[in-house]
Formats: C-alpha cells, sequence, structure tokens
C-alpha cells in the first residue's frame, strides 16, 4: 500500500471512531437527560432496588437501601426510630418494639411501589430493625393511595383482625376483632386493580357466600383471570410450583424432615453408586422446582439412559425437543422417542406421538399420533388423554366426538392436568358438557370448582408449602401467617393447617384463636373437609370458641359420622353411654364404636377398650342400686362425665346421678387411650402396636394361670372335706 492510500485508510479509520464516539456521547447525555426528568423520589428508589437486588448485598447495602426507601416514600419516622444511613449502624436488631401506634408521618411527595417496598423491609429485617407497626402502617398508606398490592395486604389484616402486637416483644402479631366491611372493600378495589391474590378471594368468598351473595357466575368473573394466567405458565416445564399438600396434625408436629438440600445429597450419594432409580429421580428433581438446573439433570438422565432406564431416555427427549439444557434438536428427540416407546415406555410414546403430531422431527401423522397416545394414556399418562381429547375435539386423526373428547379431558383432570381442567371448565361453560342448555347453573358450579383448583396451582400457591417449610423449621408464627393466607384465597389445606395451628397453640395463643378457629373449620367443611366437622363438633362439646352445646355436637358428629370419620362414631357412641347431649341408650353405643371400628381398623385397642368400659359400665348400672349408701364415695366416682349439664342429660332421660363434675378414675384411662388424634401414632406404628397385642395376650395368659391355679386349690380343699369328715348339712345313713 502506498502512503496516499495508507493515509487514507488511517483518516477513514478515524472518522469512523470520531463518529462512534460522539454516538455514544449523544446517547450518554440522552439517557443523562431522561434520568434529569425523573422525580427524585423514582431516581431514589431505582437506586434502591439496584442495592436490594444487587448479587451478595453486603448490611452496608441494605442499610443505604431502607434510607433511600424512607426518603422516596416521604416518610418521616420518629425520632426514636430514625434509620438514616448513619444510624443505622448503632440500631440492633431489639431496639424497636413493635407497637400498634408506629408514629410515622408522610411528608411531601410519595412514591407509592417505595412504600410497599419499604413496608417489606421493616417486615423482613433487611438493613432495620424488625418492625410489623411501621410496616403496618405504610401498607395502609399505599392501600389509601390506590395499590391494588398493598390494598389486598391489608384486606387479609382486616379480615382476620390482624394486628401489630403491643404487649408481647415475642410475637409479631395479635388477632382482635375482624372488621369485615374494610376486608371488603379493600378487596373490591385490588381484584378491580387486577390483583390475583384479592381475585382469588373474592372468588372464594362469592362460590361459598362468605360475607358476600353466594354466586356462581360473580365466582367465574373472578377467578376466570387467574385460571388463564395459570395456563399460560403451565405451557413452560417447571414454572409452576411443587406443593407438598400435608396436613398437619400430632404425628407432623413431633418429627423434623431434612432440608431439600439434604434430600437431594441423599439420592445424589446413591446416584453416584451407580443406582439407575436415584440417577433419574435427582435428574427429575434437577428438571422442576426450586432446585432445577437444566445441566446437571442432563447429566444424570444421561446416566440413567446408559443404565438402561426407558424413562430416563423419554426425558433426555423431551430436554432435545424443547432446548432445554442443550441445544434444540427434533431429530435426536425423535430417536430418543422412539427407543423408548419401542421399549413400552408411556412418557416416550407421548413424546413420539406428539411429534407426529405437529411433524416436528417428521412427517406429520395424526392417525400414527393418536394410536401413540392411546397406548400411552393407558398406562395413565396424563398428557396423553388430555391430547387425546384435543384431537376428538377437532376431529385429527379420528371422527370429531365432544363426548369422548369430554371423556378423556375429565381422566386428565382427575390427575391434575392443568390443561385438561381448563378444557373440560370450558366444555361445562358452553353447554358442551352433555348438560341441558337452560341448564347454566348446572354447568356453572362444576366449571367453577375447576377454575378454583387451577387458580390455586399458581405460583401464589406456593405459600401453603412456605407455611409447611416453615412450621417443619420450628418457625410457628411466619408458618401460622402463611397458612392464614392461603386460607384467605380459599385454600382448604391452608384453612385446615391453621385452624390446627391455632387449637394446639402454635403460632398464636390469645383471646381470639379459638373463634378463628372454628371458623376457618367451618370454612373447611364446606369445601368437603370431612375431619373438619369433627374440630368442629369438639368446639361446641368442649365449648372452645363458641358456647357449650352438646345437642349441636351430637348433629355434628352424627354429619361426620355419615363420612366415616372414626372418631366422630366413638364420640356419639360415648354420648349415647352417658346421655350427654343424646338419650342413654348402651346398645346404640355399641353399634358407633363398632362403626367407628369399621371406619378405621387400625383403631382396634381404643376400640376395644371402649367396648370393655361399656361392658363395665352396662354391669355397672345393673349392680349400683344394691351398693350400700356407705359406699356412696364409689358411686359419685365411677362412671361419671366431666362438667356436665344437668338439663342437657335430664332432657333425654339420661340418668343425672350419672353426672358429676368430675370424671371417673376408669373412663380417664380410657377417654385418654382413645383419643384418635393424641395417639394416632400409636394406633399407626405397626411396631408399637404389636408391642400392645404382646403386652396384652401376656397379661390375659398370666390372668388365665391364675384362674385355673385357683380352680385347682379349690378342687384340692374340697377333696380334703369330704374324706375328712361328712358335711354338717348331710344326714347319717341309717
Amino acid at each position: 500500500m502506498n502512503g496516499r492510500g495508507q493515509l487514507h485508510f488511517h483518516t477513514r479509520a478515524s472518522a469512523l471512531l470520531l463518529l462512534v464516539l460522539c454516538c455514544a456521547a449523544l446517547c450518554w447525555g440522552q439517557q443523562d437527560a431522561v434520568e434529569q426528568k425523573l422525580p427524585v423520589s423514582e431516581r431514589q428508589f431505582q437506586s434502591a432496588m439496584a442495592l436490594r437486588n444487587k448479587r451478595g448485598a453486603s448490611t452496608k447495602d441494605l442499610r443505604h437501601a431502607a434510607a433511600l426507601l424512607i426518603a422516596s416514600a416521604g416518610v418521616k419516622l420518629p425520632p426514636s426510630l430514625n434509620v438514616t444511613a448513619e444510624a443505622m449502624s448503632n440500631i440492633s436488631t431489639d431496639a424497636a418494639n413493635s407497637q400498634y401506634s408506629s408514629g410515622l408521618q408522610f411528608v411531601g411527595q410519595t412514591n407509592v411501589p417505595a412504600l410497599k417496598e419499604l413496608a417489606r423491609v421493616y417486615e423482613a429485617g433487611e438493613g432495620v430493625a424488625v418492625d410489623a407497626a411501621i410496616a403496618h402502617d405504610l401498607f395502609k398508606r399505599a392501600a389509601e393511595l390506590g395499590d391494588p398490592d398493598a390494598q389486598a395486604d391489608m384486606a387479609v389484616r382486616y379480615s382476620l383482625g390482624l394486628q401489630p402486637t403491643s404487649s408481647n416483644e415475642d410475637m409479631l402479631y395479635e388477632l382482635t376483632t375482624p372488621n369485615t366491611p374494610e376486608a371488603l372493600l379493600n378487596y373490591f378495589f385490588a381484584a378491580a386493580g387486577n390483583d390475583t391474590f384479592a381475585q382469588m378471594a373474592m372468588g372464594y368468598r362469592h362460590m361459598y357466600g362468605v360475607d358476600v351473595p353466594q354466586s356462581c357466575q360473580a365466582g367465574l368473573l373472578y377467578y376466570n383471570p387467574v385460571a388463564e394466567r395459570v395456563v399460560e405458565a403451565a405451557r413452560y416445564p417447571g414454572s409452576l410450583p411443587q406443593v407438598e399438600r400435608v396436613r398437619l396434625n400430632y404425628k407432623s408436629a413431633g418429627m423434623r424432615r431434612p432440608s431439600r438440600e439434604q434430600e437431594v445429597l441423599h439420592y445424589q450419594w446413591f446416584a453416584d453408586l451407580g443406582s439407575v432409580e436415584a440417577q433419574r429421580a435427582v435428574g427429575q428433581i434437577f428438571s422442576h422446582g426450586a432446585l432445577r438446573n437444566p445441566e446437571q439433570a442432563l447429566r444424570y438422565f444421561r446416566q440413567a439412559a446408559d443404565g438402561g432406564d426407558a424413562d430416563a431416555v423419554a426425558h433426555l427427549g423431551h430436554m432435545y425437543a424443547n432446548g432445554v439444557g442443550v441445544d434444540q434438536n427434533n431429530e435426536t428427540a425423535s430417536q430418543l422417542f422412539q427407543a423408548a416407546a419401542d421399549a413400552g415406555n408411556p412418557n416416550g410414546q407421548f413424546g413420539l406421538g406428539y411429534m407426529h403430531l405437529t411433524g416436528h422431527g417428521m412427517e406429520q401423522n395424526h392417525r400414527a399420533a393418536f394410536k401413540l397416545f392411546q397406548r400411552a394414556s393407558e398406562a395413565g399418562n396424563a398428557e396423553a388423554w388430555f391430547h387425546m381429547g384435543v384431537m376428538y375435539l377437532n376431529g385429527w386423526g379420528v371422527k370429531p366426538s365432544q363426548r369422548h373428547a369430554l371423556d378423556c379431558f375429565t381422566v386428565s383432570a382427575q390427575v391434575g392436568h392443568v390443561l385438561g381442567m381448563y378444557n373440560l371448565a370450558i366444555m361445562h361453560l358452553n353447554g358442551r358438557a352433555g348438560l341441558a342448555a337452560a341448564d347454566a347453573k348446572a354447568s356453572c358450579q362444576p366449571a367453577l370448582a375447576l377454575l378454583k383448583k387451577i387458580a390455586e396451582k399458581g405460583g401464589w400457591g406456593g405459600l401453603v408449602q412456605q407455611g409447611y417449610e416453615a412450621f417443619m423449621d420450628g418457625d410457628y408464627e411466619p408458618a401460622l401467617l402463611h397458612y392464614l393466607q392461603s386460607a384467605e384465597m380459599g385454600s382448604e389445606l391452608g384453612q385446615s393447617n391453621a385452624a390446627w395451628m391455632l387449637t394446639h397453640g402454635y403460632g398464636y395463643e390469645g383471646e381470639h384463636a379459638a373463634q378463628l378457629a372454628i371458623t376457618l373449620y367451618q370454612q373447611a367443611a364446606a369445601q368437603g373437609n370431612h375431619e373438619a366437622l369433627l374440630q368442629i363438633g369438639d368446639s361446641y362439646y368442649y365449648g372452645r370458641g363458641v358456647p357449650t352445646d352438646w345437642s349441636h355436637a351430637a348433629q355434628v358428629y352424627a354429619e361426620a359420622s355419615k363420612h366415616r370419620v372414626a372418631q366422630a362414631s366413638h364420640n356419639l357412641g360415648f354420648m349415647h353411654e352417658y346421655g350427654a347431649g343424646l338419650p342413654q341408650d348402651l346398645h346404640l353405643a355399641k353399634r358407633y364404636y363398632d362403626k367407628a371400628l369399621e371406619a378405621q381398623p387400625d383403631a382396634f385397642v381404643p376400640v376395644f377398650l371402649a367396648l370393655c368400659g361399656l361392658w363395665l359400665h352396662s354391669w355397672w348400672l345393673s349392680v349400683k342400686p344394691y351398693v350400700p349408701d356407705r359406699l356412696g364415695f364409689v358411686k359419685q366416682r365411677l362412671f361419671v362425665l366431666p362438667q356436665a349439664e344437668q338439663g342437657i342429660v335430664q332432657k333425654f332421660g339420661g340418668d343425672t346421678g350419672h353426672v358429676q363434675s368430675a370424671l371417673g378414675v376408669l373412663d380417664r384411662v380410657i377417654d385418654w387411650v382413645t383419643d384418635f388424634g393424641a395417639v394416632a401414632h400409636l394406633i399407626t406404628d405397626q411396631a408399637e402396636l404389636c408391642l400392645l397385642l404382646g403386652c396384652g395376650a401376656g397379661l390375659w395368659l398370666v390372668l388365665q394361670r391364675r384362674r385355673r391355679l385357683r380352680i385347682n386349690q379349690q378342687a384340692q380343699v374340697d377333696t380334703r372335706t369330704h374324706v375328712g369328715a361328712p358335711l354338717q348339712d348331710e344326714q347319717p345313713q341309717s
């Protein structure tokens, strides 16, 4: 290149560089100008969020973020709680006691997102001392300014009567009298603002008529947009939360579960030793949920596939078909699905059928796809059932049939397939479910129930999982709060577990705990939880949260007994035995005790003891009239009831002599053993049950041996008497 060419080249390069620098300066200036146009509060909020979202944010970063949020929200704290960035370093976690009157003042322009974020900061104690009162007032202020999220949060607090505590430093919140009108007002406006939590809460309330008119159509309007969001998320594998639907009881309260990381390590240990089943299990764990790791899932699936596991081969096919952890490759996916299908794996059969249906990686063939779906559905594959329904609905490869489509969607819905449930709900709403077109109510109810189930599968349904994890970690107050929030959304499991915690003193013990517990049990029972009926009956029997009413308790127990609740049948037998709230009838008592054993065969021990007590009770009633008056203390202590009301027993013709202020010693033992809840683990634990039966058998053998010895001794005495001298009653023979 000559000198003129070199000069021309350098000149062009310099001009190009100058142009790039000018463009960069111009862009920088425009960005700076845009930032300058933003309000100061918005810039402070963005800076605070950048610090809070910073990976590995330090305590100093969190304190600085809190100070920026305070400034952005326009909040003025009381002098005792001045949390500037400089003063925060001197605040301990116990510096601010939770008091309902936080003393906050709102000055200047308020940034609503900053208000909400600051409320979460004070709830979690991130960079500041935990203060539930300040968080409460911040959420309240944001709700007043029209934020749907804050309105939903305040609605929960008003509905439950949840207020920051002012007396117990160990608790952040306490239960007070609910404010239902304020709760409904906040729920309504939050739902109108498209808040998912509020929409589910209002949908549930209209579905069951909880403080609002019962209306299936109104419930549909609230649940449908939430269900549509869940359906959209369900199209992407692993997007929905994995929820352990565990019901709290005595047994779960006494055990501690390993963390998910520990469970994974346990499976990984076996997988690394060459266990094909463990390799596939670890691959599935890394494919879904919070521990999702596509690269690790791919590694373990490949190991299991090399070991001949057909299901792992099918999983690899899905990863290649969707490009998860590897580059998307339909040809490789088809080969893997074919290998798994040839081995009879339903997951592989479905995958290969889907490739035929869509024409990905092979020629489109609807008939072949339908046949493969049929083979997979025979093994219970939910995806295959759903796609068969779609093919019947559209006439792809088969003759169109709404009836067959309905059947396929029904089967897939029964195993929890989200898209299957949604399509089934739409068919009900459109009158295509075999019901009369004019019967709108008959179509609305099943559709609403399906949409509710779909809505509860969304990410917000993870509140139940968070509650369970907090409970197992021993953090009872956060667990109770999570369950209560889930209960407000209409989750039956959340209602049952929150009620159980309140009944047994986990997370909160206070004046309103029993009243809220029975309300939650009633809501759970309305959703089909028959065990909740037992708890309602107990509340009326013992007067927990409601006035004592044995007659009403008996009615609730009878309803639960119809649904084969063993403890309810036992309680009815007990009430008939003593004439408590029911006519005294020992024959009916035995029938109910037997019914309890039929409903729960592993309750043999407590039912056997109850029947023994009933036999002794019957014997006592037959001999009691002949007991001398000087043994009146015995008559007053055997087979009596605690805190009974004379009027209740007299009303049904019971013997008032059996009703005193103390429980007989024998029945104390029987009542303790027949407490199905307190000794559920004793009844169901086969090892301990065998031990009890062994001890009982040994005792029976000892008693039989002693009886036989007494009979032999008596026979020897009689023999000696006859040999030695005639009896006085005998006359000498003439």
